[in-house]
């Protein structure tokens, strides 16, 4: 079977727009690798736009955590945005099989795609709070209410 998924990206100074399309399955992840290859040190935030992707198993799901933690781990922000039924519906999946095996075995945690869901608020407010830490001073009333 011949693969159909295929990723739009768009520069836009140190902001890359992804815009995948299709099935994102195993077959996608050659496409998906061809493109992370391509993101280098001068990146500063990813938007990742999923609204073309119609179908999403397990497999691409667990590559594109692999991509968010990627670029986490080098210090590049990711947004994944415009997320579909079947996709958030595997997300969410995802993350109730993390929490039962964490009541069972490790206590509450963060499900496995947090780190898809950061919205531009969080992270605007996570650079606050940073800020205001460095300073020394107080946070805003309503960062303080806010877990990020």
């Amino acid at each position: 079977m011949e693969c159909d998924f295929r990723i739009t990206e768009r520069r836009y100074g140190t902001t890359v727009h992804l815009v995948p399309a299709g099935e994102f399955g195993c077959e996608a992840v050659p496409v998906w690798d061809t493109v992370e290859s391509g993101i280098d040190g001068s990146v500063a935030v990813v938007v990742c736009d999923m609204a073309r992707v119609r179908f999403m198993d397990v497999t691409g799901l667990n590559r594109l955590i692999a991509f968010a933690e990627a670029l986490l781990a080098r210090g590049t922000a990711l947004f994944v945005v415009n997320v579909r039924t079947q996709p958030a519906h595997v997300m969410d999946l995802l993350d109730d099989l993390a929490d039962r095996g964490e009541v069972l075995f490790d206590g509450p945690g963060e499900g496995p795609t947090a780190v898809l869901r950061r919205t531009l608020t969080d992270r605007a407010t996570a650079v606050r709070n940073r800020a205001a830490e460095d300073e020394e001073r107080a946070l805003r009333p309503r960062d303080a209410q806010r877990p990020v």
